[in-house]
């Protein structure tokens, strides 16, 4: 009959091993060299000197859609990433011309490149991240024929913060969850009309000029 100092003892000697046999696959993880990423989920509008609502010239709102985004990069510690960045994302611009019952705009998106530095905090078989970086992008609202322009856009610099938990579920393919908030400054809104083009400092009744928020599923693998 098991004592309860045996039980206590077989008990310790099973969380030894499980502790063991888990530390070792924790070290067969691989975390340095190359890792390419990608990004899939929702896309949302954050008001900016641009709202995400008008009352204007146009009557509506910059609805969420859909985004991605890709990273390129290498880690030369386990704590730390260097890479570039691509990410693409989507608005549903949900507008009425003013007097009309007529969709203002047909589509709406915004490209961005960055390049990125994440610091991580690698425990077990979690990467705990904080990405940020510089870049630029452009933004365009694509009209119908009830606005007097094209598409209205604004280009700039932008810098990106991403918080990222990835697990690493092999050796070497992970897959987690991460949020990109890509931040515009931009100076400038511009509105393409034929073969003309108007550019001034933006202003509350823009619609582009807003900055962007990508969260989804996160996934990739090093090499």
């Amino acid at each position: 009959r098991m004592t309860t100092a045996r039980l206590v003892a077989a008990t310790l000697a099973a969380g030894l091993v499980f502790t063991a046999a888990t530390a070792a696959r924790a070290a067969d993880v691989k975390r340095r060299g190359g890792q390419a990423e990608v990004l899939m989920g929702g896309s949302m509008c954050i008001p900016s000197h641009a709202a995400c609502r008008a009352a204007t010239d146009v009557v509506g709102s910059t609805g969420p859609s859909m985004g991605m985004g890709f990273t390129l990069g290498f880690r030369p510690l386990r704590t730390l990433m260097i890479g570039a960045a691509y990410n693409i994302g989507f608005f549903n611009p949900n507008y009425l011309a003013t007097g009309s019952n007529a969709d203002a705009f047909r589509v709406a998106y915004q490209n961005s490149v960055f390049a990125v530095i994440r610091g991580i905090i690698p425990i077990w078989r979690f990467d705990l991240g904080l990405e940020i970086g510089p870049g630029f992008s452009r933004q365009t609202f694509v009209a119908r024929d009830t606005l007097p322009y094209d598409k209205q856009f604004s280009q700039g610099f932008a810098f990106k913060t991403a918080p990222v938990i990835d697990l690493f579920v092999t050796r070497q393919f992970f897959i987690g969850a991460k949020v990109d908030f890509l931040w515009n400054f931009h100076r400038q809104v511009c509105a393409d009309a034929g073969g003309s083009r108007v550019c001034q400092t933006r202003s509350s009744n823009d619609q582009a000029s807003v900055h962007q928020m990508i969260v989804g599923v996160h996934f990739g693998g090093t090499f």
